[in-house]
């Protein structure tokens, strides 16, 4: 009998499958934000950085130290729909894989995996 996989490790196949989407959807390369724009209090960071930005050096970064530390993941998120906003302007077709990769994500933490 096989052992399921820990919802820890599940996530973090999903950020892999995230960053591989970031590159192909060539949004991975991007400035790293200063401790300032990180330190914002605004949904997404909306205030002082891109949503790339934001996925990449927050939202992942949170993920991996919560990985690392077995630290109890959220039961909720919901990203897949700021990310539909903030990408309108790229081609569909790269996109799409990057907005499913976050909606597995968000599926995954709020139970509907």
């Amino acid at each position: 009998m096989k052992k399921a996989f820990s919802a820890h490790h599940v996530l973090a196949d999903l950020l892999m499958d995230l960053q591989m989407a970031m590159q192909d959807c060539g949004v991975w390369e991007c400035d790293i934000p200063s401790k300032e724009a990180v330190a914002s209090t605004e949904p997404f960071c909306v205030d002082s950085m891109s949503f790339e930005q934001w996925l990449r050096f927050v939202m992942i970064e949170r993920f991996k130290m919560m990985l690392a530390s077995g630290e109890t993941l959220p039961s909720r998120c919901h990203i897949s729909p700021m990310a539909e906003e903030a990408f309108k302007g790229k081609p569909q077709s790269k996109v799409r894989s990057l907005v499913t990769c976050l909606n597995r994500i968000d599926q995954h933490l709020s139970g509907a995996l």
